[in-house]
């Protein structure tokens, strides 16, 4: 079945790129509709004194050039500074209406063991996902449930994943998105690039691919199961999503 729409919930502006930008790709080549909702403006991403009253000026323009690059449809980008991001019932209502109104087929966000912010959007996203489908909060939208949600990386090397993305074909539009966030790459993100080429070719080579983005599916809420055959569907985790 294709991915008709996918939404990204992520904390900073070049986060949808460290994460998964092989995969964003991917999926606007094939006509997915893709929306990332970003939750901080870049204000603390300068490395001089002098950028610090433009720097979320130039990271926002930085981000119209990645979502040309990646084919993104659109950014929900919100204000809050890079380091204060909260886990409260403000953000959460914010993940649950993204989640209605653009009405996704799978949602992807952090890994929850990374730092501070990334743990709360985690977290929020991971509980917001499953409550989208009830019905409350009507004034956030018509329920809508996902039928997935993928955890990615951007920090460190996530122990366990599902799935590996083959982006063998896409690695160098990933590349040149982080290029396009100038401000960061290798400046702010150290060895920003080298960091890309050095989990893209270690999840490539786990399975047998150049170039790998992996995903951890989240399963807090167990799926049904009808046809027992449908068992066999885990077996692909061993292998590359191509």
């Amino acid at each position: 079945m294709k991915i008709e729409r996918a939404l990204v919930i992520c904390c900073h502006p070049d986060d949808e790129v460290l994460g998964i930008g092989g995969t964003i790709k991917k999926l606007t080549n094939q006509g997915t509709e893709v929306t990332v909702l970003m939750f901080a403006n870049g204000n603390e991403g300068y490395i001089r004194l002098e950028d610090k009253d433009r720097i979320v000026e130039i990271r926002r323009q930085e981000r119209e050039a990645v979502r040309e690059i990646l084919g993104i449809a659109h950014y929900e980008a919100y204000q809050y500074g890079d380091f204060a991001i909260p886990a409260d019932d403000v953000t959460y209502k914010m993940c649950m209406k993204a989640i209605r109104t653009y009405r996704p087929d799978i949602v992807f966000t952090h890994y929850w063991n990374e730092y501070r912010t990334h743990k709360a959007v985690a977290s929020i996203t991971e509980e917001a996902f499953w409550q989208a489908g009830w019905s409350c909060s009507l004034e956030l939208g018509q329920p809508w449930k996902a039928a997935a949600l993928y955890h990615f990386e951007v920090i460190q090397l996530m122990p366990k994943n599902s799935f590996v993305v083959d982006i063998s074909d896409t690695y160098g539009d990933k590349v040149k998105a982080m290029q396009a966030y100038a401000s960061q790459c290798d400046a702010v993100v150290s060895d920003a690039l080298q960091q890309i080429e050095g989990r893209a070719l270690t999840r490539g080579a786990q399975t047998g691919v150049k170039y790998g983005e992996a995903l951890l599916l989240n399963t807090t809420v167990p799926g049904l199961i009808t046809d027992v055959n449908q068992l066999t569907l885990g077996l692909s985790s061993r292998a590359a999503i191509t």
